[in-house]
């Protein structure tokens, strides 16, 4: 015997088949994807004091509006594009910018001055050099920056030093800059390095089970809501009690309507087998008369029946011969319109060019602008790079870049401080007699695009 189940138990039924599918497709999933590491490294922020004199016109970070602002500011530089391509250039990697910052999250620890930078990875190591690399670079950064903005400092108050000699707070205020020179800023420093991490951070498959569990819980309690509506509203509709007996008169009514049916049906089929002999019979009998009638009309012949046969046929072999002259037509008139419209885009693709070109033979033929002389400021030291690079085979110098960012940055005020930040980044990497490896070109042409064009 087939078991049944009872109509009460469905709606639990599927609350239960629901609820376990859930938790299976999710606990599926988390053992299947592909797996998550997530690193952080650790920066500290020091604002200056507002009321330093010291540090004025530097850019360092400091707190302002009587809130803690600087290590957000902080946070917030982090994810700068300078910082991502420094990481990229730095790292050697091939990911774009925004695959990279995609995978950032910096952020304040609390009500604390730390930030930390965190990475997400596919790799435990990938994270952990990521992590540390936005953290290095930031602070390079932030300190090439504020070289940049020492060095225009010294040479200021040096020329109005020089004007009102008599000055000693500018003098002592000199004294405090040049302390600071070859100095990373004072205001950000690494905390902690980033490790890699021992454990993926994603998929976590505790999480996702409960997660999956809970979504079929749900499922299978709406599920067992409309089961049991629809259980109810069937159960009102039928009568609440009815009798099983049958009386003997319905039985006998209930033969004799069967009994009735069966002889409509035998006399149904029946009718239908003469129709169908009668159907064959005048099938023959036309056969015949048209067997009798075809050797006559062959006999006599109808000349006018063959002349409209012949005007009909060469009309057929005329409209099939202009159909095919018509559609060879259109064939080479969409050839000549496909041909028309290739030249048009030549000659629109042609056009641009050509304008292109005369912009650019214009911006050529533009006077450079003339620059006044400036003093030559005294030499600075410089400090000595970190590590020293592989062999520079690259297109691009060092020191030709500081020359030229020396004699034409003045024409570009709001990409000077970018170049600077650039070219004491670039002394890291670079040798002693200032080539630069090949690796950075793409950087340099990208950066010093308006210098080295």
């Amino acid at each position: 015997m087939r078991s049944v189940v009872p109509r009460s138990a469905v709606p639990l039924l599927a609350l239960v088949t629901l609820t376990a599918a859930g938790a299976a497709a999710a606990a599926g999933y988390g053992l299947t994807a592909p797996k998550r590491y997530r690193a952080t490294a650790e920066l500290l922020v020091a604002p200056v004091p507002a009321s330093d004199p010291t540090f004025t016109g530097l850019g360092v970070l400091a707190d302002s509006g009587g809130r803690r602002t600087a290590a957000e500011s902080a946070a917030a530089l982090v994810g700068s594009p300078q910082v991502a391509d420094a990481v990229r250039a730095q790292l050697g990697l091939t990911r774009s910018r925004d695959s990279l910052l995609s995978e950032l999250d910096a952020h304040v620890i609390g009500t604390s001055d730390v930030v930390a930078v965190t990475i997400e990875d596919t790799s435990a190591n990938g994270a952990a050099q990521l992590a540390n690399a936005f953290a290095a670079a930031l602070v390079s950064q932030r300190t090439t920056s504020f070289q940049s903005a020492l060095a225009s400092a010294i040479r200021r108050d040096g020329q109005l030093l020089a004007a009102s000699p008599g000055s000693s707070a500018l003098r002592g205020r000199i004294v405090d800059l040049r302390a600071l020179q070859g100095q990373p800023d004072p205001t950000i420093r690494e905390a902690a390095q980033a490790a890699a991490p021992s454990k993926a951070s994603w998929p976590n498959l505790l999480s996702l089970v409960g997660i999956g569990t809970g979504a079929g819980l749900a499922a299978g309690l709406l599920a067992a809501l409309l089961l049991a509506l629809v259980a109810r509203r069937q159960g009102a509709a039928r009568p609440a009690s009815y009798d099983r007996r049958v009386p003997d008169r319905l039985v006998r009514r209930f033969d004799e309507r069967i009994d009735a049916l069966l002889a409509a049906g035998e006399q149904l089929s029946a009718r239908e087998a003469a129709l169908a002999a009668r159907e064959r019979d005048v099938t023959a009998k036309l056969e015949e008369l048209r067997a009798a009638a075809l050797p006559a009309a062959e006999a006599v012949g109808d000349p006018q029946l063959d002349r409209r046969e012949r005007e009909l046929e060469e009309r057929i072999a005329a409209l099939t011969q202009r159909e095919l002259e018509l559609a060879r037509r259109a064939g080479a008139v969409a050839a000549e319109e496909r041909r028309a419209a290739e030249a048009a885009a030549a000659l629109e693709r042609r056009s641009a060019e050509l304008d292109r070109r005369a912009a650019a033979l214009e911006a050529q033929a533009a006077p450079a602008p003339q620059l006044a002389a400036v003093p030559e400021p005294p030499p600075l030291p410089v400090p000595a790079p970190v590590a020293i690079a592989p062999a520079g085979d690259g297109r691009w110098n060092l020191f030709a870049l500081e020359r030229l960012v020396e004699e034409r940055g003045e024409a570009f005020p709001e990409r000077r401080d970018e170049w600077s930040s650039y070219l004491y980044f670039l002394r890291e990497y670079a040798n002693p007699d200032g080539s630069v490896p090949s690796r950075f070109d793409g950087l340099i042409e990208d950066t010093f695009g308006e210098l080295v064009a």
